[in-house]
């Protein structure tokens, strides 16, 4: 890579625009003193980034900027570019020239530019680190700095000797690895607090969405209870009903089929009485027949309704005879109802309260359970009454059957001579008779039916309102039909187990959605943020590793570099001295008084680079004992010897070599040569002896009014002219 031509516009004593090319491997500017050939070297050491404005020789920002003389007035910017060949690509640019440019402006503010496009400082210093420029800035040695490397502290000249090995770019990534790992670190912390924030409040809604969770699973439960429930009691309502009219039908049929008979016997008795009964027959006594056969009739209908009442309440009597409670049976209840609240009253904790009232509410459940609830169709005392009425009325019977077979038999007796066609007409009377009895009979029997469909009515309206309540659970659902209960004890059991999840529902309590979807909400959020803790760690982990990678990197590479600059540097001594050594030495911290930095560097191993010198026919013990000359000399073996082993894209030497006598100006003029074979150099000098090195010489020089000007000449157009 090649350092092609420094653009200046408005750089301190350079206020018109001028353009210096560098097309051999040594450029030489020249020109008296004051002149501003050392502002050459200030700008292509200000355009690389340089901050420090001490270092370039002024106090402000816009001490950069053209300030004008008495002919000239002031300038309000100034800029500076840099071109470099990079055909090689060794800049990681996708351009064939690269400029690197800077300007400020009066009120200090600066600009940065690559290629005419402004970028920051940072980039600048990335891509200068690429390809060997350091921010110790080695490769320009300014006026009266030639010795600056020899005063400078062990991990001073350690960063110098790092910049000048190219190790500068893994130290920006190690780094920027490091602040990496520190805001890494800091969004763990800040992700664990967040953590750490939401944990009572996802403790709170996970308890709360358990207990939506059993409720729910309680609810889907009892809907299942509810449904089979209520499908298989109206398939037991529909089944009874059936089962009733079933048998129901035949009394029906049966009846009916004799009221038919019967009512077509009377017709035919009634044709033959018309035509066989003669006026002679005494009336009297037909009356008095009639009378006790009406009073028997009636006789035997009651006393078939009396036989079905009495039928009937004993049924119903014996049916419910568990059902019915006397009254000690209810004082015990109260009372041991009372002794429960007694104790209840002394209990000091919730949950004992709560055990107590089930105990009553199941004490109470199982009391009403053993009552039914409905009124005996008769009354033990009716039922008394009805069978004494019923007795009497069948002596009555027996009494009137006496008295009708007697007036009977005299009835007969007298028509018997007078009509013999009669017979059939008592045959018939004696048929009609039978049915009638059969006929109440089974009046009775229909009559007894009427309980078992006023219970079946009472069950299709307790259906009604269970539905009724079962819809706060089930909604407006149509309720399937299913298979009937088995029992009554099966019905029982399957009502209480409802009534047991109620009351585990009713103690769940009720619990808002929303809750359990901000449960959902909050859940997601710390998987996330537990994710982002898991990734972090990673990549704390990643980074250390890097670091650890770059830190032997940097380790292995600066100890080999030193090893190869101790070889050039003793060379470069040997040759500038005629004799002696010197050579680089890694070193730990001074065993002194340290700061809590220095500590805390020595702790991680930090290092630092000491100079050992030996003089020929001198004997020194530190470096502050050598001369003026000695320190440039030293300095600039040690500067030439770190851009042998990693040659640098350019030199800037600012009158280095102004301390040197004639000998060592010669010596100094043959390094520059061997040096200009690896790095393209730029010398600012006086010195004869190095002129004649330079391949083109750059003279300055200033007029009255203040502004440097630019001659230059190529010693072979030189040597041309000479000639």
């Amino acid at each position: 890579m090649q350092l092609k031509r420094l653009e200046l516009n408005g750089f301190k004593s350079f206020a018109k625009p001028i353009v210096l090319e560098f097309p051999h491997a040594v450029s030489a500017v020249v020109g008296p003193n004051g002149s501003g050939k050392s502002n050459v070297a200030d700008a292509i050491r200000w355009v690389l980034g340089e901050q420090s404005i001490k270092s370039l020789r002024g106090k402000r920002g816009e001490d950069m900027i053209f300030n004008g003389s008495s002919t000239t007035s002031r300038l309000s910017r100034a800029s500076v570019n840099l071109i470099f060949d990079n055909s090689n690509k060794e800049f990681p640019l996708e351009f064939e020239e690269v400029s690197l440019g800077r300007r400020v402006y009066r009120d200090g503010a600066n600009e940065y530019m690559l290629n005419g496009s402004t970028v920051r400082l940072k980039d600048i210093i990335e891509l200068l680190a690429n390809v060997g420029f350091g921010s110790s800035q080695h490769h320009i040695i300014g006026q009266g700095e030639a010795d600056r490397i020899l005063y400078a502290s062990p991990k001073e000249r350690r960063e110098v000797i790092e910049d000048a090995l190219g190790l500068k770019i893994f130290q920006i990534k190690r780094l920027e690895s490091e602040r990496k790992l520190e805001r890494t670190e800091e969004n763990m912390r800040e992700v664990a607090g967040l953590q750490r924030e939401i944990q009572p409040h996802l403790k709170f809604l996970k308890a709360q969405a358990e207990k939506f969770e059993i409720s729910s699973k309680l609810r889907d439960e009892l809907k299942e209870l509810l449904l089979g429930f209520l499908s298989k009691k109206i398939a037991t309502i529909e089944f009874n009903s059936q089962s009733l009219g079933k048998r129901k039908s035949e009394p029906l049929k049966k009846l009916k089929k004799i009221e038919s008979e019967i009512s077509l016997l009377r017709d035919r008795i009634e044709k033959i009485d018309k035509k066989s009964l003669s006026p002679e027959i005494d009336r009297g006594l037909e009356n008095k027949l009639e009378k006790i056969r009406g009073s028997q009739m009636n006789a035997l209908r009651e006393l078939g309704r009396l036989e079905g009442l009495i039928a009937a309440g004993e049924r119903t009597r014996k049916e419910t005879k568990d059902e019915y409670v006397s009254k000690k049976e209810v004082e015990k209840l109260l009372s041991d109802i009372a002794s429960g609240l007694l104790r209840m009253s002394r209990d000091e904790t919730l949950e004992s309260l709560k055990r107590g009232i089930v105990h009553l509410r199941k004490m109470i459940s199982d009391f009403l359970l053993h009552i039914s609830g409905e009124k005996n169709a008769v009354e033990e005392d009716d039922l008394e009454t009805l069978k004494d009425n019923y007795a009497k009325l069948k002596q009555e019977l027996e009494n009137l059957r006496r008295e009708g077979e007697r007036l009977s038999g005299e009835y007969e007796a007298k028509i018997r001579a007078a009509k013999e066609e009669a017979e059939e007409t008592r045959k018939e009377e004696k048929l009609v008779y039978q049915l009638e009895l059969e006929a109440g009979k089974l009046k009775d029997e229909l009559r007894s039916f009427e309980l078992e469909e006023e219970k079946i009515k009472l069950s299709r309206e307790e259906y009604e309102r269970e539905l009724d309540e079962a819809s706060i659970y089930l909604g407006h659902i149509k309720i399937p039909k299913g298979e009937a209960f088995n029992s009554e004890e099966e019905t029982i059991a399957q009502r209480r187990k409802i009534e047991r999840i109620k009351f585990k529902l009713e103690e769940a309590g009720g619990i808002d959605p929303a809750v359990v979807k901000e449960f959902e909400d909050i859940s997601k959020r710390d998987e996330f943020l537990s994710k982002e803790v898991a990734d972090l760690t990673a990549t704390a982990m990643q980074l250390k590793q890097v670091m650890k990678k770059l830190e032997e990197k940097l380790e292995h590479d600066f100890k080999a570099g030193v090893s190869k600059i101790n070889a050039e540097f003793s060379e470069f001594f040997t040759t500038m001295f005629g004799g002696g050594k010197a050579a680089l030495k890694i070193i730990k911290s001074e065993a002194r008084q340290k700061t809590e930095e220095e500590l805390l560097e020595e702790e991680t191993g930090e290092e630092g680079v000491d100079i050992d010198v030996d003089l020929p026919r001198k004997k020194i013990r530190s470096l502050d004992m050598l001369s003026g000359g000695e320190r440039a000399l030293t300095s600039i073996a040690l500067l030439f010897a770190m851009s042998a082993v990693n040659p640098p894209p350019f030199l800037v030497l600012d009158e280095t070599d102004a301390a040197l006598d004639e000998a060592n100006s010669q010596r100094y003029a043959k390094m520059l040569e061997n040096l200009s074979r690896t790095s393209q150099l730029i010398v600012i000098t006086h010195n004869r002896t190095t002129m004649r090195t330079a391949g083109i010489l750059y003279g300055v020089t200033m007029g009255s009014d203040g502004i440097s000007k630019l001659l230059s000449i190529k010693f072979e157009e030189a040597g041309t002219l000479i000639k």
